[in-house]
């Protein structure tokens, strides 16, 4: 099958307001067709041009770069044959993306797009020109001389400061980190996905690394231990750092007087043990960590500017930091315990120093309800949060098991002014797995009224201005709650009820008893659940 190239025009309304122009102009305009099987078209194909307009040349520079950075390689090797303007547009396009995955199933396309590849680079190389932003996706399941030849060309890329790589490696084989990374001074950006494929840091690699580097990304990698977190404290100018699926480590111990920005993603149990970050000028952690095993691991964090933490997974057995948190704005925690595990399995020690230390310093708090649980059984709902003036509870449903442990958590606020009670889809979904919304909706589930909620005194109740409470029944300790709010919070401006359609209309009824003019309403409607019927 041929490949064909199609002139586009474009009309003249869209040339008077081009600053607009995105994407799904470019896609609607059906700019090319493009056969997996060539690169570069036939020379009988340009007999389609004889008579068109080319208003693509007529456009700036900079509204064609912005187009051309959303088409790959061979898109541009099929638009270069358009016009000398265009094809001066596309050698010299500063964001480029190299993806040869189509082209691996046999020697000749591999070959012809290894080809078509090698000629853009000299092209490139011989106009002098830069390439700010790289992507690079490469499979090597062909022979090994296409990984080293490949590499050798795009050292010749020049001026990268953004650089996104995927590589796909031979069955069976590791992925060393690729030396032509070290070759580009004024890299600043990294991201490297290894695909799940042993990704080894040699002694060199921080020495040799770009020393002005900023940003490191690796995912779905298998890293071992040796080398890797001296490799990470040497690079002197790093502020972000983030670690999405990589396994392999039972230890990260980062120190850094540079690093601003850490984030360690782990949605499923592995192997790390310990966790130790030194880092002064540390502004936003975000770490989702579910040991294999809880009983032996540790969490250590020294910073004094720290603004955001939020914490995924299961508690760890102990637990440190040190610092002036003072800048803390928003801290979220979402821990739970392992299945089948019970709160008397675990040391006190983490949560009972963590804990506190947060709540104390947050502007904003986030809990998960089985973190208030947790909390509410080792007895550590006795420090009063002074600090916290914006509350966001991530609940499944207000069963009248949970009513109590929040009543003692909310009990422990003073100045509260802004409180969300949601669920969130995550929470949702893991209760409708376990069975448990069901079993919370059952009709003996609603035995607190607002007499109830008025025994509890909550100090914060004349501050309150904001809230958010998601309904899930026309009657229920969640609609009982809401009574109580409009009752008693005498200053409350916004009150936001999330339900289902079905209950937009039954719910104003019941509460109009309890309106104040003060008070504004509003519903946010979200889809009915196949689990709840």
């Amino acid at each position: 099958m041929q490949t064909t190239v199609r002139a586009f025009r474009w009309n003249q309304n869209l040339l008077d307001g081009y600053t607009s122009l995105n994407i799904e102009v470019l896609t609607s305009a059906s700019i090319f067709s493009i056969s997996r099987d060539h690169c570069i078209s036939p020379i009988e194909s340009m007999q389609e041009f004889a008579g068109m307009d080319d208003r693509f040349s007529a456009l700036s520079q900079q509204l064609a770069f912005h187009i051309l950075s959303f088409l790959n390689i061979e898109n541009l090797g099929q638009l270069m044959l358009v016009s000398r303007r265009c094809k001066s547009l596309c050698v010299s396009v500063p964001c480029l993306t190299v993806d040869n995955r189509n082209y691996t199933h046999n020697l000749i396309s591999r070959q012809r797009f290894n080809q078509f590849v090698d000629k853009f680079f000299v092209l490139r190389s011989n106009s002098g020109t830069k390439t700010p932003h790289f992507t690079l996706v490469w499979s090597f399941q062909g022979s090994r001389c296409d990984q080293k030849k490949k590499r050798k060309k795009i050292v010749s890329l020049r001026g990268v400061e953004r650089l996104s790589i995927s590589l796909v490696p031979q069955e069976g084989s590791p992925n060393y980190f690729p030396r032509f990374v070290l070759c580009s001074k004024s890299l600043k950006d990294l991201k490297f996905c290894s695909n799940n494929c042993v990704l080894k840091f040699t002694r060199s690699f921080s020495l040799r690394f770009p020393s002005g580097l900023e940003s490191l990304t690796l995912q779905y990698a298998r890293i071992p231990d040796k080398f890797f977190s001296d490799a990470i404290s040497e690079l002197y100018s790093l502020k972000s750092l983030y670690l999405y699926e990589c396994v392999g480590l039972k230890g990260i111990y980062i120190r850094s007087a540079s690093l601003k920005q850490l984030k360690i993603i782990n949605e499923k149990p592995v192997e790390l043990c310990h966790l130790d970050v030194i880092a002064s000028e540390l502004e936003k952690i975000f770490v989702t960590w579910y040991p294999a095993d809880f009983s032996r691991t540790s969490f250590q964090i020294t910073c004094s500017g720290l603004q955001d933490f939020v914490w995924y997974g299961y508690p760890v057995n102990f637990y440190h930091s040190e610092g002036n948190w003072s800048d803390l704005q928003c801290a979220a925690l979402y821990l739970t315990l392992p299945p089948g595990s019970e709160v008397g399995s675990f040391s006190r020690h983490d949560v009972q120093y963590v804990l506190p230390r947060l709540e104390r310093s947050a502007k904003f708090l986030r809990l998960h309800a089985k973190t208030i649980e947790i909390l509410f059984k080792l007895g550590h709902l006795t420090t009063q949060l002074d600090a916290v003036r914006n509350l966001a509870i991530d609940y499944c449903f207000l069963s009248d098991d949970q009513v109590p442990i929040i009543a003692s958590f909310l009990k422990t606020i003073s100045c509260l002014e802004t409180f969300y009670l949601t669920s969130s889809p995550t929470v949702v979904q893991s209760c409708f797995k376990d069975g448990k919304l069901k079993a919370a909706m059952s009709p003996e589930g609603f035995g607190f009224s607002v007499e109830y909620w008025e025994t509890q005194e909550l100090r914060f109740i004349d501050e309150l201005r904001k809230a958010t409470v998601e309904v899930h029944r026309e009657e229920g300790n969640d609609m009982e709650l809401v009574k109580y709010l409009l009752k008693h919070a005498r200053g409350l401006e916004y009150l936001t009820i999330v339900c289902e359609p079905s209950l937009a209309s039954s719910i104003p009824r019941r509460l109009s008893s309890y309106t104040k003019v003060s008070t504004k309403f509003n519903f946010c409607l979200r889809p009915q659940t196949d689990a709840c019927n």
